[in-house]
């Protein structure tokens, strides 16, 4: 399917399995997904290939049509209601300032290289691009994918990096407290003069 994608340059569905799931099925396939296009491929040996794939848009599958070779459907694609962006400007801000804290927490702890933040100046790609970026469970990123709210997606992203600056804000007081420990030289050694 991914060398008819390649040759093709035509975009192909992603689905999530449900969390669990030992087999594709019907019924163990998340019914919404994202299109997404082969933007670059690297070919290895033994036909293998690492490829990078831009999103494009939502779909919804209406019904399955066939699994061999793979799996194929009738779609709809998903749509986020209308919005007044003026309405969602304050929460496009809290969105913005809370991930850019995160993102500077990450930075302190090593897990994210320092570079420039571009945020989108559209509230609907602002959820779409934090709802990727965010380090949480596949299956609440599904969720995050079937809302059709902009404001609903703003509201929970709120929750969910409020989440992970608490998890940062742990990891830097425990490298802080091990930082401290190992700085305090011959504290644990027994038989040194400080500890006779």
């Amino acid at each position: 399917m991914i060398n008819d994608c390649i040759d093709s340059s035509n975009a192909f569905g992603l689905l999530l399995l449900r969390e669990g799931a030992q087999e594709e099925t019907e019924q163990t396939i998340h019914r919404a997904g994202t299109t997404a296009r082969v933007i670059e491929v690297e070919r290895l040996e033994g036909g293998r290939m690492n490829i990078l794939c831009q999103g494009e848009s939502r779909f919804r599958v209406l019904r399955f049509t066939r699994n061999d070779p793979y799996w194929m459907g009738a779609t709809d694609f998903i749509e986020d209601e209308f919005c007044e962006e003026e309405k969602l400007a304050s929460l496009m801000q809290e969105v913005t300032a809370l991930y850019t804290k995160a993102f500077q927490l990450g930075v302190q702890l090593s897990v994210v290289p320092a570079s420039e933040l571009r945020f989108p100046e559209s509230p609907v790609e602002l959820s779409y691009m934090i709802s990727y970026m965010l380090d949480i469970e596949s299956e609440e990123k599904q969720k995050l994918l079937e809302i059709r709210s902009t404001e609903e997606r703003l509201r929970l992203l709120l929750i969910h990096v409020e989440g992970v600056i608490h998890k940062l804000e742990q990891q830097l007081a425990y490298k802080e407290i091990v930082k401290k420990v190992r700085g305090n030289g011959d504290l644990g050694k027994p038989g040194t003069p400080q500890n006779r």
